[in-house]
């Protein structure tokens, strides 16, 4: 007995149907993935820039509260340490100017302040050793940039979790 085309593409069409939607949802996983990976590769980005223009800025401060007397640096701003938020607001010297001390001062707040704003869980530090200073800045992330460049830098961080994103920037005066 013959058998019809049409009994032996019975359900052939269901099968079709659950495979291509099945393809379908891997390839959309697949693509929430690579959404995913790119947010967080973006906010990387963003918040390694951020460190890179804090310390940019503590360089230039540095810098700037040395440019009188450059060949005599006294390592001045060795020690400074944002994350024990003891650092006093003393903006109340621009009226009449900041002697050296105070300018110290004022840069260390004004520094904290901004590391704080726009690092989650941010601090920074600055090091001095054989003529050179070191800015180092960690901060909150979660995902595997963790602990990437303070490796070697020293043992004597006041931050010392390695929970913590990391960025160091070195110079000279």
């Amino acid at each position: 007995m013959p058998c019809s085309s049409q009994q032996n593409q019975s359900g052939a069409a269901m099968i079709e149907t659950v495979v291509s939607l099945f393809m379908l949802a891997v390839g959309l996983m697949g693509t929430l993935a690579m959404q995913v990976k790119g947010v967080n590769s973006n906010q990387r980005a963003n918040l390694v820039t951020e460190a890179n223009i804090l310390a940019a800025d503590m360089a230039d401060r540095i810098l700037a509260y040395n440019s009188d007397d450059i060949a005599s640096d006294d390592d001045d701003y060795a020690g400074i340490y944002t994350g024990s938020g003891n650092a006093q607001d003393n903006s109340s010297c621009l009226d009449d100017g900041c002697d050296s001390s105070e300018q110290k001062t004022l840069d260390t707040y004004q520094w904290g302040q901004a590391v704080s704003s726009s690092l989650p869980g941010g601090t920074g530090e600055v090091q001095y050793a054989d003529g050179v200073y070191t800015v180092v800045l960690k901060w909150s992330q979660s995902d595997t940039f963790v602990d990437s460049t303070c490796s070697g830098i020293g043992d004597d961080l006041q931050d010392t979790s390695t929970e913590k994103a990391c960025f160091a920037y070195q110079f000279r005066l």
